[in-house]
């Protein structure tokens, strides 16, 4: 409901990930050092074991910056731990706090009210943005595109050979509208919701131009500005 405060799930999954490391630390040291009489009581784990975790995610982190694809499992594996931490500590400050705004800010952890204006905000016209791509095996590109508002779900399209007609608008209800006269283009849709995608069956050698939609309580944003991309040879 509206008007209540708590810890912000969606916020601590989306905390910029060259962020996450000193985030973290900050919540450890807000909790377990600075505000001791506040945060009392069992703690969802303990200050030392936080530490490891953190200290963990940092070095894996660096390794995988420096050495590529080979450390990425490593990585991950240390960044969902560290996350599960997180996360773990929200029905324990949800529940010091009892609503207060004050002890929320006190814990380090995003928090919120209940409200989502991520609607309001498309329907105002916001699009997708930081649109981005690498090449993966034959066919194959890994896309993505900044984060938005919570619950939003993003759809992308990769039009082959050339953009959409001028004048081609998606709807507020998700209706793709190109105008009279111009033929349909060729392209590969994908609809998971997810932000990160990869897009496969697309044909080497050639150039697609990619546009990606947010979704989220059934308002549909328009199409973000094209980026030029390519599949894997």
């Amino acid at each position: 409901m509206a008007g209540e405060f708590r810890v912000d799930i969606h916020g601590i999954k989306t905390i910029p990930i060259d962020e996450f490391g000193g985030k973290a630390y900050n919540v450890k040291q807000a909790i377990f050092e600075i505000n001791p009489s506040i945060f009392t009581g069992t703690k969802p784990t303990t200050e030392a074991e936080m530490t490891d975790l953190i200290t963990d995610f940092n070095s894996k982190r660096s390794i995988y910056k420096l050495g590529g694809l080979s450390s990425k499992g490593f990585y991950d594996t240390a960044y969902t731990a560290l996350l599960d931490c997180m996360l773990s500590f929200a029905p324990y400050v949800n529940g010091i706090a009892n609503g207060k705004e004050d002890v929320f800010k006190l814990s380090m952890l995003p928090y919120w009210d209940g409200t989502n204006d991520t609607p309001t905000l498309i329907k105002n016209g916001a699009l997708a943005t930081g649109l981005s791509y690498t090449p993966g095996a034959t066919g194959i590109a890994k896309v993505s595109c900044a984060p938005f508002g919570r619950e939003t779900k993003y759809i992308c399209l990769a039009v082959q050979g050339g953009q959409f007609p001028a004048g081609t608008i998606m709807s507020l209800d998700g209706q793709i509208i190109i105008p009279l006269g111009e033929e349909s283009p060729t392209c590969v849709i994908n609809i998971n919701g997810k932000r990160s995608k990869t897009l496969v069956g697309l044909i080497p050698k050639t150039d697609y131009y990619l546009y990606y939609v947010m979704v989220c309580a059934g308002t549909v944003s328009g199409l973000s500005l094209p980026l030029k991309i390519a599949a894997g040879n």
